[in-house]
């Protein structure tokens, strides 16, 4: 293999990596013609050296060319035991047993509820749905409904999921206005004005997101925030309490969006590692197990709007509808409880994650600095993203740059190429089956990737 930095043709990834996935290569051709998904199949612009997934167990995948990767997407979140672990097999293949769907009530979407309000401090009762953005989406229109008013906020690069109120200045769209006042763009086609009209858009970390919630407390129903941000991962304690605060003056509700938080930066999620309570908050990822879900817990106030009094008419008339034929399912639920279960019984599976972390964060630090590469990973506890920048970030913004992003995608290239899958979207997950042996992996792929980025030509 030839190098760029031995003077002669730089090696080219995308193909070298094409060259060892004929048999995917065959089904992204059949893919090409009937599926659109971008970001589920292939690189987020251009899907071509794509490699379609055959079987996973633990904290590796394998290709259907028959390739071995230390998988650190864990489907973005939610694996946080790995794959097929015998937690979860065993909860679902118990649950199959005696149905996979009802539309009517039974006992394991109570006693999923009973754990989630256990766990959970703002936590007085629980609706489910099937996804992430489902969650937030109902989040949202019960905040509407228990305020009387249109109006919600969100901050700048704020990931809620694709639902229209989401998608407005998000992680999707390019930051518009003044870092202190943003301004509120539709991330793409297809989003009202109307929408756009009725979000408030915030700034992270700044004292002029408060002033400005002051000075909209009359239009504003809630504030919806990721307590560590998609777009913007860093502790933010003092914020959190400052906007937990000045939404408890002006009589604003405030949603923690813990769809990623929730049970993995801690067993309680943001509210418990932060010791701030916010009046309603969503999840996803890791309550499903592995399957589909979505929740949102609040506190009975908030949830009202929900809240039946037993007469028909009068529900039928003034209480909001969050329903959905797999909302609540007993696979879901069953696995889902299998392993909150499993994470609150083991708490030590929080610090062997984070000191997975810690460690493949230090020493490729340690390895960047020591050959001038500006790469950090940024993040908390038991998930980070790579960024090409030179210092720690002061704004959000200053993890937006293009050019960081272009580097983000090339280098997620070079390390499937060295047996490590790093996620399209960049974001790395921890489980709980990863080893030293998988951190060392992790590790030599991230410098060898970087020693051969440089080579040719992409640092």
């Amino acid at each position: 293999m030839t190098t760029h930095g031995t003077g002669t043709k730089p090696r080219d990834i995308e193909q070298l990596t094409i060259d060892r996935l004929p048999k995917s290569k065959a089904i992204l051709d059949r893919a090409k013609k009937v599926l659109l998904s971008p970001t589920a199949t292939g690189p987020f612009r251009a899907p071509k050296a794509v490699a379609f997934v055959k079987n996973a167990k633990g904290s590796k995948i394998w290709d259907e060319d028959g390739n071995e990767y230390v998988d650190i997407t864990m489907a973005y979140g939610p694996l946080i035991l790995g794959h097929s672990h015998p937690v979860a097999v065993e909860a679902i293949r118990k649950a199959c047993d005696k149905g996979t769907v009802y539309c009517i009530a039974h006992e394991a979407e109570v006693e999923m509820a009973e754990l989630m309000v256990d766990a959970i401090a703002c936590a007085e009762r629980v609706t489910f749905a099937n996804s992430g953005t489902e969650a937030t989406m109902h989040a949202i229109r019960i905040a509407r409904a228990c305020k009387g008013k249109d109006k919600i906020a969100k901050f700048e690069g704020g990931y809620h999921g694709v639902h229209d109120c989401a998608l407005i200045s998000s992680i999707l769209a390019d930051p518009t206005g003044p870092i202190e006042d943003p301004l509120s763009v539709p991330d793409n086609p297809g989003i009202p004005q109307g929408t756009v009209d009725n979000v408030i858009t915030l700034s992270y970390n700044t004292p002029e997101s408060l002033d400005k919630i002051r000075k909209h407390k009359d239009e504003l129903a809630a504030v919806i925030i990721e307590p560590v941000p998609s777009s913007y991962l860093v502790d933010m304690r003092e914020f959190l309490q400052a906007l937990r605060d000045v939404t408890q003056e002006c009589g604003v509700l405030l949603i923690f969006d813990e769809v990623i938080t929730g049970f993995r930066l801690a067993y309680g999620g943001a509210q418990a590692y932060f010791g701030i309570t916010p009046d309603m908050a969503t999840y996803g990822k890791i309550i499903g197990g592995g399957l589909p879900v979505g929740a949102v817990a609040g506190t009975v106030e908030a949830m009202k709007p929900l809240i039946t009094t037993g007469d028909a008419l009068q529900d039928y008339q003034e209480k909001l509808l969050t329903i959905g034929t797999f909302s609540g399912n007993p696979l879901t639920m069953s696995v889902g409880k299998a392993v909150l279960e499993h994470l609150r019984d083991n708490p030590q599976i929080y610090d062997h994650m984070k000191g997975l972390a810690d460690r493949i964060k230090g020493e490729v630090h340690n390895f960047a600095e020591a050959n001038s590469i500006d790469l950090r990973l940024i993040g908390l506890e038991s998930w980070f993203i790579p960024h090409f920048v030179p210092a720690d970030p002061k704004t959000s913004r200053d993890l937006r740059d293009i050019a960081d992003l272009m580097k983000q995608e090339i280098l997620c290239q070079y390390m499937r190429y060295h047996g490590v899958y790093l996620p399209d979207l960049h974001t790395v997950f921890v489980s709980a089956v990863h080893s030293e042996e998988d951190a060392d992996k992790i590790i030599d792929a991230f410098k060898k990737s970087l020693v051969e980025m440089r080579e040719d030509g992409h640092l």
